[in-house]
Formats: C-alpha cells, sequence, structure tokens
C-alpha cells in the first residue's frame, strides 16, 4: 500500500461454486477494510501446487482484474501488477495492460 503495509490474500474455495473468492480480491478488499484511505500500490500474485511455486506466472480472473481497475479508478493511480513464476516474473505497470478496453464507472455517466 502507499504507507508501505503489506497486507496478503489467499484463495477462499469453497464446495458451493462460486462462493470462494480469489486471493487478489481477498487481498484487495482487506487492504480497503483496513485502511480505506491508503490507496494500493503494488499486486503481487503467485500460485503454488504440491510441487511448489508453478513454472509459469499465473495473471488475475477476469473479476479480479475489474476490481483492480476500480480501485485504479477510485485512487486515480495505476497498480504495479507483479506476476511470479518459477521461471519468470513479470511487472505489469497497470491492470489496463491486461484489460483493454476497460469499464469503469465514468462509462455510465
Amino acid at each position: 500500500m502507499a504507507n508501505g503495509q503489506i497486507v496478503i490474500g489467499a484463495n477462499q474455495e469453497n464446495a458451493a461454486f462460486p462462493s470462494g473468492l480469489c486471493a487478489e480480491r481477498s487481498a484487495i478488499f482487506a487492504a480497503q477494510s483496513q485502511q480505506p484511505e491508503q490507496p494500493i500500490t503494488t499486486l503481487a500474485i503467485a500460485a503454488s501446487n504440491d510441487e511448489g511455486l508453478l513454472k509459469d506466472p499465473i495473471t488475475p480472473c477476469g473479476a479480479c482484474r475489474q476490481v483492480i481497475l476500480e480501485m485504479e479508478d477510485r485512487y486515480k493511480r495505476p497498480i504495479r501488477i507483479l506476476l511470479f513464476g518459477a521461471r519468470a516474473v513479470y511487472a505489469v505497470n497497470s491492470v489496463k495492460d491486461l484489460l483493454p478496453l476497460s469499464f469503469v464507472d465514468a462509462n455510465m455517466r
């Protein structure tokens, strides 16, 4: 976050699909509930399985991309996204690079 605080999220799986919640939204919603005045500056995403960190970086799902977009829109600043994998780390400067032709509140006016 802008003040240096780190907030951790984790996938919340549920047998009654789609009642779970992705780690990205879990972290964003926790950050916003704890310090709503603080913008999120960076989001780091990684996934693992029984063998450890996945070889290739994973990207946020569409719902997470929309939530990240709305955080960028709310605070009028981009959120850097770091996508981790054992073979590579990708750095994306804004979710708009992952979500072209995006839809925000201003589109409804």
